[in-house]
């Protein structure tokens, strides 16, 4: 900043989540949720202290590195869906499956769509698409290769209430499928309730874990 002073947006953040383990972030607007959810998926870099990702620490890795650890491992599902809008449900859902070289990329993808209850929009792009259903492929797209760990920064803040219920139906029974460990950043209490533990942040401090 022009006067000197340091903007520290996390402090003192100790965190463990287990593998398989369902953990919700809670914290109003500006409470430091995305930034801490960005640097545990080594979106971002901390200027202190140390993250580690699938048993890695991100400190000497360049982005891509990062990048590299991530393909095929991570998902993620992000409030304001991430789609390719030139690309199909279709091709969204199969594009990191063909970077990953897997096997009948676009067969798999099929099978996904179907999943969460969109069999009939493959050939649809995002913009014929409602928002709920928008969600849904990324949500598909966020499990092709059966990810580790999924990441999930308010995935229903865009949402009206019974879409967002769906949404999140289909995340849960998934994740439950697929074993995935679940970073889920929200504002939603009852959303929070789903997951194994509720951590919350104040001011970019973590303040109550349960």
């Amino acid at each position: 900043m022009a006067d000197g002073r340091v903007l520290d947006i996390l402090s003192a953040i100790d965190l463990s989540v287990n593998a398989g383990e369902a953990v919700a972030v809670l914290g109003p607007s500006g409470s430091g949720k995305s930034t801490l959810l960005g640097l545990l998926a080594g979106l971002d870099q901390p200027s202190s202290g140390e993250v580690s990702l699938l048993g890695r620490s991100l400190a000497n890795l360049g982005e891509d590195e990062r990048a590299a650890l991530r393909a095929g491992q991570v998902g993620f599902v992000f409030q304001s869906f991430q789609l390719l809008p030139g690309m199909t449900a279709l091709e969204n859902v199969a594009l990191p499956l063909q970077i990953g070289r897997r096997a009948a990329a676009r067969a798999q993808a099929a099978e996904l769509l179907v999943e969460v209850g969109l069999g009939q929009r493959l050939d649809h792009l995002p913009r014929q698409l409602s928002g709920g259903e928008q969600q849904r492929v990324a949500i598909a797209r966020a499990f092709a290769g059966d990810p580790a760990v999924l990441f999930a920064d308010e995935p229903t803040g865009n949402l009206d209430a019974a879409s967002g219920r769906r949404v999140m139906d289909l995340l849960f029974g998934l994740r439950d499928r697929v074993g995935s460990t679940l970073l889920l950043v929200t504002h939603d209490e009852a959303l929070a309730a789903r997951c194994d533990r509720i951590l919350r942040l104040e001011a970019g401090r973590l303040v109550v874990g349960t």
